[in-house]
């Protein structure tokens, strides 16, 4: 049985090149073949408010940063 796309070819010798189409493109052979799918476009809204969230870490104004961390000489 011939099969065209499979052949032997010499290990010492360079493979051939699939030749290039130049007028089709992946794009063009998916939405040729009905592969490819429209995505539906949407804004992502955040459920959450930024004052959620800095509740939800406790974090609150007015409160000051931990000195603790520091050396007195101001490096870490």
């Amino acid at each position: 049985m011939l099969n065209s796309p499979l052949r032997e070819a010499p290990r010492n010798q360079r493979a051939t090149l699939i030749p290039l189409q130049q007028k089709s493109s992946l794009l063009d052979w998916l939405q040729a073949s009905g592969r490819l799918i429209a995505r539906d476009v949407h804004e992502s809204s955040s459920t959450v408010e930024n004052g959620d969230v800095e509740s939800m870490l406790g974090v609150e104004d007015g409160i000051s940063y931990d000195d603790d961390d520091f050396d007195d000489d101001g490096s870490e």
